[in-house]
């Protein structure tokens, strides 16, 4: 069941943050979305627990208070940046149950986490992409709330590529395009790769539903045919800064990132990557 929209009370934007190597970048994505609508933005460290430990116990060690003083320095970034928000931290067995926790007692309305490349200075280490993903699988699998997962690779965010097929949702993907756009000298460009012989249809088609979301003047549309919609994609995006990415429905239980055609697609690129899941058919 879709959650009712408040209009009088600023929507909850609950930001995953947890890395040095981040937190920049999020602030700024976070400031961009901002400046399209409303947002009540929380930044949220989650401390991870030890089964052994209890959570009560969790809540006065030693990383908690590192925590504190972590999430106090990006807030005077986003401060900086004219982006006022919260704070918090959040004790869990891990970091999807802490996200989710958080998620559920604030009423957020979208989650987004950002992950470094390994090898980046303050990145994370070899291995933890796979776990990152997984455990965003299963934050995507389990909230109501939209979910942007934000990989970082390029400090630019001015040539921005945004993969559309015929029948995917675009209410998410429009909120993003929305707010990158806002950056100074934004160059967006929606690109669909069509059946051989389907390219005026799909032209005409992803044209009027673009224009019917409100999305026809933030970029230009281009239509091509590939034998492999992967290969096409990453050779489009060969001088992108960031790639959108927006699959057409939540995960399933059986699903993973690592087989979808996003996780393929964004192995690829050399371009940060925004991976989107849109609220449209959320667990309950």
């Amino acid at each position: 069941m879709t959650r009712p929209v408040d209009h009088h009370t600023p929507a909850t934007l609950l930001v995953g943050i947890s890395n040095p190597a981040t937190a920049d970048h999020l602030v700024r994505l976070s400031a961009l979305l901002a400046d399209t609508q409303p947002w009540h933005v929380i930044l949220t460290h989650v401390v991870q627990v030890a089964d052994q430990i209890s959570l009560t116990t969790g809540q006065s060690s030693p990383a908690v208070v590192h925590a504190k003083d972590f999430l106090e320095k990006a807030r005077g970034q986003a401060q900086a940046a004219g982006l006022e928000t919260g704070g918090l931290v959040e004790v869990a067995r891990s970091v999807d149950e802490g996200l989710l926790a958080a998620a559920r007692s604030h009423g957020a309305r979208m989650i987004v986490v950002g992950h470094s490349e390994p090898g980046a200075e303050g990145g994370a280490a070899g291995g933890s992409e796979e776990r990152f993903d997984r455990a965003m699988h299963r934050v995507a699998r389990r909230t109501r709330a939209d979910v942007v997962v934000a990989k970082f690779r390029r400090q630019d965010m001015k040539k921005i590529l945004i993969p559309v097929t015929v029948g995917a949702p675009l209410r998410l993907t429009g909120l993003v395009c929305r707010a990158l756009t806002r950056e100074e000298g934004a160059d967006l460009t929606f690109f669909h790769v069509a059946e051989p012989g389907a390219e005026s249809d799909a032209r005409q088609d992803l044209t009027a539903r673009l224009e019917g979301e409100g999305l026809g003047e933030l970029g230009s549309l281009e239509v091509t045919t590939a034998e492999d919609l992967v290969d096409a994609i990453v050779a489009r995006a060969a001088d992108a800064d960031v790639v959108v990415l927006g699959p057409s429905g939540r995960p399933r239980l059986i699903d993973t990132i690592i087989s979808s055609t996003g996780r393929r697609i964004a192995e690829r690129l050399d371009a940060s990557v925004l991976l989107a899941w849109g609220s449209e058919g959320a667990a309950g």
